[in-house]
């Protein structure tokens, strides 16, 4: 799906074909926003899926409610812009699930399904708020922060409900957003091993002030730095892995 990702071994589960997969796509914003057919999905997984289109403008980290149509089965939710950059003369744009609906698993394995009511999430209203005040520099900082610990809490919470437990700092058996912990300073702690054979201890990732207002870093304290949002999670994947019940 993200191919500036890592190799194929990287990937969490085999992907999906979506040749006979259609795909419509709306922002999730304060107040109405239709729902945008024009578009292409070139790649479909439990995680998430790729798609191009001519002309959709989306921004990484933009959250949008989806419905994917195959037949007459139907399945609805939501996910998070996690790349954005173009495919020839094309925007191409990756997604991660935030949130599924009850007959998603069964339209992955070509069960018959029903079309359902739309699960929608709830606006946060904090998040907001921030965007409102994103011309400010310490807003601006504030909001990627709040997207950085939004698309880490995405992860977490998508693996632990892909059957995924680990170990925390304490010795309990958990899920993986059960193990992530927000400071008052607006830093994300998790339990980590920054090595396969370190310690396990809580670490805090942080976002990094940049004089470039568009560039925006990522550092796990005591660890890596990284460019971009993607390679974070494609490492914290990994991370939870070193951590995980057999």
């Amino acid at each position: 799906m993200l191919t500036n990702i890592s190799t194929a071994e990287h990937r969490l589960e085999r992907r999906i074909p979506a040749l006979s997969t259609t795909v419509k796509i709306r922002r999730r914003s304060i107040g109405f926003s239709p729902w945008r057919s024009d578009l292409t999905l070139i790649d479909l997984s439990a995680n998430g899926m790729a798609l191009v289109s001519p002309v959709l403008k989306l921004e990484a980290l933009q959250k949008v409610d989806f419905e994917l149509t195959s037949g007459r089965r139907t399945t609805t939710g939501c996910a998070v812009v996690c790349y954005a950059g173009k495919n020839e003369d094309e925007q191409r744009y990756g997604f991660l699930f935030i949130d599924t609906d009850a007959q998603f698993d069964g339209f992955l394995t070509g069960e018959s399904l029903s079309s359902v009511e739309v699960k929608r999430l709830g606006e946060e209203m904090a998040e907001q708020f921030m965007h409102q005040r994103s011309g400010n520099d310490g807003a601006q900082f504030q909001v990627q922060n709040q997207r950085m610990v939004d698309a880490v809490s995405a992860l977490a919470q998508r693996l632990g409900q892909m059957g995924l437990s680990i170990v925390d700092d304490s010795g309990r058996v958990v899920l993986p957003a059960d193990s992530l912990v927000v400071g008052k300073n607006g830093g994300l702690s998790l339990p980590m091993k920054l090595e396969n054979d370190a310690a396990l201890i809580r670490v805090e990732i942080t976002v990094l002030k940049s004089v470039e207002p568009s560039t925006t870093r990522y550092q796990i304290i005591g660890g890596q730095t990284f460019d971009n949002i993607i390679d974070l999670l494609d490492h914290l994947c990994h991370c939870f892995e070193r951590i995980a019940v057999s």
